[in-house]
């Protein structure tokens, strides 16, 4: 499982998007099984991550995705991205 940063800026045509792995997260060695659920729980607190911003002054997004890969036990690989939003609880 990866943490993807994906930061979006400018005016199109002109804009430019930068992509930047944030961790890597190895979930468990070995294929899991038919229907077998894995629980996974991240702590972000070590990493450098913003809330998500979505279009700010229509310039800027800063959006995060989850990619996984899983491969079983033929040596085959699924691939499945998805967004999350990340936000700060206010204090106090």
């Amino acid at each position: 499982v990866n943490l993807v940063r994906r930061e979006i800026s400018g005016i199109a045509p002109n804009e430019a998007t930068e992509n930047e792995t944030v961790s890597k997260f190895e979930v468990m060695d070995g294929a899991p099984g038919k229907g077998d659920l894995i629980p996974v729980r991240f702590h972000l607190s070590g990493l450098d991550v913003t809330p998500t911003f979505r279009n700010v002054a229509g310039r800027l997004s800063v959006r995060y995705y989850l990619k996984l890969v899983l491969v079983d036990h033929e040596d085959r690989r699924y691939f499945k991205q998805q967004e999350i939003l990340l936000w700060r609880k206010s204090l106090g």
